[in-house]
């Protein structure tokens, strides 16, 4: 019976935690307003946090084709669908000239030793917590692209 009532006493703690947290309110964004989030001057990648979580958060990301970076991060991982663009993803290798850009973030020009491939509007990729990974979009052009960051 202990052990029942333990049960039922934890169950209700955890509902009433659950309860405590914030509900979410629908969110609607047009594609203009989306556009508008990442379309900044300036060089080198612009983003916009769209959902923040404990566990994830939800990402737009517009690259041009100068100012771009190598990094890696130790906890998370991303999911990215590529929504406008083409260029090159970098993934593997190590960083080169790599300095610490935050708590587990590495980031430096360039990747040594990695595979290259052509991203293209459409594609889907996974990239697990501690790989490098580069952006590049084509000469001349942007990559835009929703990322998923899993947190672990």
């Amino acid at each position: 019976m202990k052990g029942w009532i333990a049960v039922l006493v934890a169950s209700q703690v955890i509902a009433g935690a659950a309860a405590a947290q914030p509900r979410e309110t629908f969110k609607f964004l047009s594609a203009k307003e989306v556009g508008a989030l990442t379309d900044q001057p300036g060089m080198g990648p612009k983003t916009a946090h769209l959902a923040k979580h404990a566990t994830y958060e939800v990402e737009y990301a517009l690259r041009g084709d100068s100012g771009n970076v190598a990094e890696v991060h130790a906890h998370t991982s991303h999911h990215i669908h590529i929504l406008e663009g083409t260029g090159t993803l970098t993934y593997g290798g190590r960083i080169t000239q790599g300095k610490e850009s935050g708590p587990g973030e590495i980031r430096g020009p360039a990747i040594a030793g990695g595979t290259m491939i052509t991203v293209h509007a459409g594609d889907y990729m996974e990239i697990p917590a501690g790989t490098p990974h580069l952006f590049n979009p084509a000469p001349g052009t942007k990559l835009r692209y929703i990322v998923f960051n899993i947190f672990g």
